[in-house]
């Protein structure tokens, strides 16, 4: 299942609003805001990477699997572009 970036990017928005509302009422020191805002950075990276990941897994999956009908196209694109070109000579 496709990774949900745009929700994960969300909340991390939400989480790091919620982090400087605690902070500005003085129930978060600077270096507590520190370590939760690392925290999500790397959430929200794996997020990203598994996003990634699974995009890059299923453009090699569908090119494997019509790898026949890329060949043909390239085929007939480079026939169609040869014989434009002696066309125009």
């Amino acid at each position: 299942m496709f990774p949900d970036l745009f929700e994960a990017t969300k909340e991390y928005w939400q989480q790091l609003d919620e982090i400087e509302s605690l902070y500005q009422q003085g129930k978060l020191s600077i270096e507590e805001v520190d370590r939760e805002v690392e925290i999500l950075m790397k959430q929200l990276g794996r997020k990203r990477k598994e996003s990634l990941l699974f995009l890059t897994e299923s453009f090699s999956h569908w090119v494997s699997d019509h790898t026949e009908l890329l060949v043909t196209l390239v085929f007939v694109l480079t026939v169609v572009y040869s014989w434009m070109l002696t066309m125009n000579n």
